[in-house]
């Protein structure tokens, strides 16, 4: 009697689309890990690729062109982040203060309102707008960006020197520069011992 043995390879193949045909043929989508599936395909779970995915063809940006980014909240979402839109998220803020009419030249302490814990504010530049009385002594524009309860605060002054008329009111100018503290690392404080001198050097790079 001749017995007849199918390709198993075909029928296993053949019992797989027949069973994965009315899964594609759902509306909810498939799922992966979970039987709630949220979207067309969802993996509930670790994915690994070995070879690359191609998601498009991405030409090079011209002078004129938007960069968009792709971020992740803390929900663990991915979002599309356009930093040419001036009223949206961006991963950093140029932000101009205009001090006006501060005693004499001295900002002692103006408060930002910027929340410390979240973000990094630092100050780029400072520039005030009337003559001094320097005389013989010799100053530099001194400011600085510092955390006072939780918030960034600015101070800004000409040391050692005031308005040469004291009755005009002046203007301070200060440019500070604000971005999340999710876009950098946080390295924490380094103690150097100066040991009375003025020069040292650190005992290793804290990044190299």
């Amino acid at each position: 009697m001749k017995h007849f043995y199918p390709n198993l390879q075909l029928v296993a193949f053949t019992i797989f689309f027949l069973s994965i045909v009315p899964v594609l043929g759902q509306t909810t989508g498939v799922g992966i890990g979970t039987t709630n599936p949220r979207v067309k395909l969802e993996v509930a779970g670790d994915a690994r690729v070995q070879n690359t995915v191609t998601i498009s063809t991405i030409n090079d940006l011209k002078d004129d062109d938007t960069s968009t980014f792709l971020i992740q909240d803390g929900n663990s979402k991915i979002k599309s982040l356009d930093v040419s839109n001036p009223t949206g998220a961006a991963l950093g803020y140029i932000q101009i203060y205009e001090l006006y009419d501060p005693q004499e030249d001295w900002v002692f302490d103006f408060d930002t309102r910027v929340d410390a814990n979240e973000f990094v504010l630092n100050t780029l530049s400072a520039s005030y707008d009337r003559e001094l009385d320097i005389n013989s002594n010799a100053t530099i524009p001194f400011y600085s960006a510092f955390i006072k309860d939780g918030t960034w605060h600015i101070t800004a002054d000409f040391p050692a020197a005031n308005n040469l008329n004291p009755n005009e009111k002046g203007t301070w100018t200060i440019t500070t520069l604000i971005y999340s503290k999710d876009l950098s690392k946080q390295f924490g404080r380094i103690p150097v011992a100066m040991e009375e001198a003025s020069t040292q050097s650190a005992t290793n790079p804290f990044i190299d």
